[in-house]
């Protein structure tokens, strides 16, 4: 029970689909796991959307749930596994209790009317966190329906949610004015930008063929992160650097739309020497990698945050980043920044950040001293006042 003694749930129907399909965890979905964990904390529940309503998942699942899927020292066939058994032990029981708050971190089933509707008749209301409005305001980076169906989701949160949270003053400028487009009222909005806790130190191997110096470059591969920028350009460094030229770990799963991107990573000969490509890679592998680079990019198009960003801040690894609002909101001056399409600057950056003692790089890490990154514990403080506020 929370604080206003109503039932608390959160809505995790996003997470069990990565689980049942082994498939790791995106920003969303860690988000998402957080806001689990944390419900969880305060003696609430999970439910997930079944049957154009919310069910609540068995209380016996919780501990195995929360774990998340990211365990390093798991197979994949022992992951598969572990998914069999949890869909057995999460069979929703029952529905969610009526006048519950539910904390809704996903966009899942936002676009239904009948889970909306079914709500309603529960006198329950669900708290929204809206991630971004990208496939509404760049709508080229999205699947070809996605457009539509984010606006029926948006439309819906705003005229059936009792309060949204947003992780930047970005996205609820985005917010806002699809509102006002849509001529729909905003409900109450909480800017509270996501959190970051630094994970414990774990004995992780690193790939056999990685080399100093390399670089990162984090995130599904899809339009919207301009892969195929980077790759042109890795290809040109060979040409001037030759041997000398610094490894690209890519790291992400392979998305939509991609194809040329995937064309460079299969079958340009000149820069396979120099990349790795991982496409299931385990959050500690991850960490580790970020933390020894060169400095992690960030070429993107849109972002609702950039989380990313934020961990090789925190972790004290330097970033080359477009100049995104959202990511200026956290990181300020302390990335060196380029423009998406610009090219040569991208590249200048890339040759300063590979030398050996780059001034350039250098510089940045100095910088980095007055980082101030928001930890999940702040995050949730202000989420538990914007509940007591909202009741």
């Amino acid at each position: 029970m929370n604080n206003e003694g109503t039932a608390l749930f959160a809505d995790v129907t996003r997470l069990l689909r990565r689980h049942l399909g082994d498939i790791r965890h995106t920003g969303i979905d860690r988000v998402s796991l957080e806001y689990g964990r944390w419900v969880h904390g305060r003696g609430g529940g999970l439910c997930i959307q079944r049957f154009k309503n919310l069910r609540v998942l068995s209380r016996g699942a919780w501990g195995r749930f929360l774990l998340g899927s990211d365990q390093p020292d798991h197979t994949r066939r022992d992951r598969k596994q572990r998914g069999q058994l949890l869909v057995r032990a999460c069979i929703p029981r029952r529905p969610v209790t009526r006048g519950s708050t539910i904390l809704v971190t996903t966009h899942s089933w936002l676009a239904s009317d009948q889970a909306w509707k079914w709500l309603a008749t529960r006198q329950s209301r669900a708290v929204v966190f809206v991630h971004d409005l990208i496939p509404i305001q760049f709508p080229e980076y999205s699947h070809p329906r996605e457009k539509k169906l984010h606006i029926r989701r948006m439309r819906n949160t705003l005229l059936n949610a009792r309060g949204i949270i947003v992780n930047s003053h970005c996205t609820e400028k985005a917010l806002r004015d699809f509102s006002r487009d849509m001529q729909l009222a905003c409900p109450p909005i909480l800017v509270n930008p996501l959190g970051h806790d630094l994970p414990e130190s774990a004995a992780t191997q690193l790939p056999t063929n990685l080399r100093h110096p390399y670089f990162v470059l984090l995130g599904t591969i899809e339009p919207r992160k301009n892969h195929l920028l980077v790759l042109t350009l890795w290809r040109e460094m060979v040409r001037r650097l030759g041997e000398k030229t610094p490894q690209l770990v890519v790291i992400g799963r392979r998305g939509w739309e991609c194809e040329q991107v995937v064309d460079m990573l299969e079958r340009c000969d000149l820069i396979h020497p120099h990349l790795i490509e991982l496409n299931d890679a385990p959050d500690g592998l991850v960490a580790e990698l970020i933390r020894g680079a060169q400095a992690l990019l960030m070429p993107s198009f849109a972002e609702g945050f950039g989380m990313p960003v934020q961990e090789a801040l925190a972790w004290g690894t330097p970033v080359l980043s477009t100049p995104l609002p959202a990511i200026r909101e956290f990181a300020g001056d302390i990335p060196d920044y380029a423009e998406p399409h610009d090219g040569a600057r991208w590249l200048e950056l890339l040759l300063a950040y590979a030398q050996p003692y780059s001034p350039e790089r250098a510089a940045q890490i100095s910088r980095l001293s007055g980082f101030k990154e928001t930890t999940w514990s702040n995050h949730f403080a202000r989420t538990s006042d914007f509940l007591e506020e909202l009741a």
